[in-house]
């Protein structure tokens, strides 16, 4: 009967001290609680096309008068100038860029001054803010690898008008968003990368305080490179590096604990060997 009862308990299936069963994850398989698990996040809302990026091709029928081009010019060199001399670089060289005509791509890395001044403003911590919200919701939800709609990355208004920012960029019209991090220690870790994204040029509505239509005749009617010495609207963005630290929920364990009727007949045969 011992042999029997002792053969019968190792058949029963433990409360707690039970063996992995077949194909279950052993406990050096299953992470700690302090266990790093990676994420990453990507995101994009590209530049529309839009008024800022009026070309001649616009303006076909439009002339390019030789005394109002000079003028202009003049005009645009001046205020570039203005912004130089009240501290406004990236102001006076974005406006510069854009007299010179070329068209090309003007980019400010991480960490350069007018990046600098982005992540201190307001305008982008507010969207920083929303951003990170976002990506939180994502990762409670279990996802490691969040992707953003275009909805949910707004521009970015720089409506201080006491600052370089406006003066070189306003109202943006784009924004990238890539970064990683980890789950580690009950918190979300990581970098977030931010890419602000423009068109530099003037549409037909921007008077951008009384000089708008003087530089947007440079870019229309007399716009490179139609014209020798015309001006052209480009692409400008600034980049900004940002931490990400935020709470993670807590992670409930599961204990399992197996009753039934093979359990209760141990209990019986027990009690019949007393």
């Amino acid at each position: 009967m011992s042999a029997a009862f002792l053969y019968m308990i190792a058949a029963l299936p433990a409360c707690s001290a039970a063996s992995p069963s077949a194909g279950s994850p052993s406990a050096a398989a299953v992470p700690s609680a302090g266990a790093a698990v990676a994420f990453t996040v990507a995101g994009a809302r590209p530049v529309p096309p839009n008024g800022s990026q009026d070309k001649h091709a616009q303006t076909p029928k439009a002339r390019c008068d030789g005394a109002t081009f000079a003028a202009d010019e003049a005009l645009g060199v001046k205020v570039a100038d203005g912004f130089a001399l009240a501290g406004f670089a990236a102001s006076a060289d974005l406006l510069m860029h854009f007299l010179k005509g070329k068209g090309t791509e003007v980019d400010y890395r991480a960490g350069s001054p007018i990046s600098k001044k982005a992540l201190s403003s307001r305008a982008f911590k507010t969207v920083n803010n929303e951003v990170q919200e976002a990506i939180l919701s994502q990762l409670k939800a279990g996802k490691t690898r969040v992707q953003l709609s275009s909805a949910q990355l707004p521009t970015v208004a720089f409506e201080s008008t006491n600052s370089d920012l406006y003066w070189g960029f306003r109202g943006t019209q784009g924004l990238t968003i890539t970064g990683s991090g980890s789950r580690k220690n009950g918190r979300y870790t990581g970098t977030l990368s931010y890419v602000i994204r423009d068109s530099y040029g003037f549409p037909a509505s921007d008077t951008f305080h009384g000089f708008g239509g003087a530089m947007r005749y440079l870019q229309t009617a007399c716009g490179a490179p139609q014209y020798p010495g015309g001006a052209h609207w480009f692409p400008d963005t600034i980049t900004v590096t940002v931490p990400y630290n935020q709470p993670a929920p807590e992670k409930r364990g599961r204990h399992r604990h197996r009753t039934g009727q093979p359990h209760d007949q141990a209990l019986h045969v027990m009690a019949g060997l007393r």
